[in-house]
């Protein structure tokens, strides 16, 4: 089954400036492509690394990601995700507002203005950082895809600031009910720590309520990894690796339910799917991402490898659509 679950994790020891630029070697007809517009993070979680290994934020210019961007997409790229380690902080220290819009929300709307890109997204978000500005810009610009992939972490207020995350539970609620009533049909998915030192059973209960109550499109669930250096490895309370087992695998049956709704509710309809190659557990047929980022699985010509195309759904299995393509 092609797999709707990937990680993106930024480690890795990095020396250079923001300025620098990579040449991306694509893949023949390679319909997607990733631009890293910052490095480094400010937030200091208590259970992340990344502050150490990467350093603070430094941001690309505006200028210097379109440039990028429009190279891409004249070699045949279609759809752009932007990166960060928290993405919408893009800029923050560096370039001002304007039309108290944030560097961020300014750099997506100059990208999307790119001629010939079709589809842009963005990871990952951080909510405290998700105002009002970003949340029009869903609103007002067509090529952003229908996905927001908006950590959560946590359930738990009093875990959320253990973990230095700076909101709340709510806060975060309100902003997916936000989220969702700016574009219809907006796919929200999510990454949930589990076992974090000092999780109650009554806080992991709260965790597993919100995950309920949001009914995300897809979670990543992670078990609680003490990591060297950093604050949450020295916490007290560190939680038994059977607790954090069961936690696991009781909040993925959730996730996974909540998934396969959201993939059966397309069932009967035609979606827009950007052709990325044939499947990976068929290599007969074809396989893409709707705007939704939901994966699709269908019959048809190579010749629309690295084109948009329309699929009719016809059925809903795990985490992948099956269909036929249809004119439109």
């Amino acid at each position: 089954m092609d797999d709707l679950r990937f990680s993106i994790v930024d480690v890795a020891e990095e020396a250079g400036s923001q300025s620098t630029i990579r040449e991306q070697q694509l893949a023949p007809k390679q319909a997607t492509a990733f631009v890293s517009i910052m490095q480094g993070c400010n937030m200091h979680c208590t259970f992340c690394i990344v502050p150490q290994t990467r350093g603070s934020e430094r941001s690309r210019s505006i200028d210097e990601i379109v440039s990028e961007v429009r190279g891409l997409v004249s070699r045949g790229v279609k759809e752009i995700t932007l990166l960060g380690q928290i993405v919408n902080l893009y800029g923050r220290h560096e370039f001002p507002k304007v039309d108290n819009k944030a560097p961020f929300v300014q750099l997506l709307e100059t990208v999307h203005n790119v001629e010939g890109l079709e589809r842009l997204r963005f990871t990952s978000p951080h909510p405290i950082a998700f105002r009002d500005d970003l949340v029009d810009a869903i609103s007002n610009l067509p090529k952003l895809a229908e996905h927001v992939h908006l950590p959560l972490q946590s359930g738990s207020n009093r875990i959320l600031k253990a973990m230095h995350r700076a909101y709340t539970a709510e806060k975060y609620v309100d902003l997916v009910r936000r989220i969702r009533r700016a574009r219809e049909g907006i796919a929200i998915t999510t990454d949930i720590i589990v076992g974090f030192p000092g999780e109650t059973a009554d806080d992991y209960k709260q965790t597993r309520d919100l995950v309920e109550e949001i009914q995300f499109d897809n979670a990543f669930v992670f078990r609680y990894s003490p990591r060297r250096d950093t604050p949450a490895a020295e916490m007290p309370d560190q939680i038994d690796e059977p607790t954090k087992e069961a936690r696991n695998q009781d909040l993925l049956r959730i996730v996974n339910e909540s998934t396969r709704r959201a993939g059966e509710r397309l069932v009967g309809h035609c979606v827009e799917v950007l052709c990325e190659g044939p499947s990976k557990t068929n290599p007969t047929r074809l396989m893409g991402r709707t705007r939704n980022n939901k994966i699709v699985v269908f019959e048809g010509n190579e010749n629309l490898i690295g084109e948009l195309a329309y699929v009719q759904v016809q059925q809903a299995n795990g985490f992948s659509l099956y269909g036929v393509p249809v004119q439109k």
